[in-house]
């Protein structure tokens, strides 16, 4: 009966203890991804802006983004096409100076396409959500939304 109770009240909780403390020393973090595995993702493939942080994209043609091989981006800002370099290191991405045509499309689009490329240079790190390219700044808690899915039905 003493030998049952030792195991009981002694030795029982101290597996349970040991157990859980095994089970807690797993790192919860996730881990960044290289530069190879980012650079799979983000090759071939138009993005087309959905946000930028909090604001809506309106334009009758998509704002797009297309990463090159060769460390250039080039893309559409609503009027004018646009390209320049960015470079790359693991999820940590940043824009050099954007080169675009300098067509008018109104005030609206004009301001719209220069928040776009202005936004691009604050950029400082990527993240995959599914479909979606999220690119974040250390000003803004939002991240701009870019996506390669065709929408749905009615958008």
């Amino acid at each position: 009966m003493l030998n049952k109770w030792k195991y009981t009240c002694v030795i029982l909780p101290l597996l349970v203890l040991t157990l859980l403390m095994v089970v807690g020393c797993g790192s919860h973090e996730v881990q960044p991804l290289d530069t190879g595995a980012v650079q799979k993702e983000l090759f071939g493939k138009v993005w087309k802006l959905q946000s930028l942080f909090s604001r809506d994209v309106n334009s009758e043609q998509p704002l797009t983004l297309e990463f090159l091989e060769d460390g250039t981006v080039k893309g559409f800002g609503g009027c004018n096409s646009f390209n320049g370099k960015y470079t790359l290191d693991g999820e940590d991405v940043t824009f050099g100076p954007m080169m675009s045509t300098k067509k008018s499309c109104g005030p609206a689009m004009d301001e719209q396409e220069y928040t776009f490329l202005t936004f691009l240079a604050e950029i400082r790190r990527l993240k995959f959500n599914g479909d979606d390219l999220e690119l974040y700044s250390d000003q803004q808690v939002v991240p701009m939304v870019l996506t390669t899915s065709e929408g749905g039905f009615l958008w």
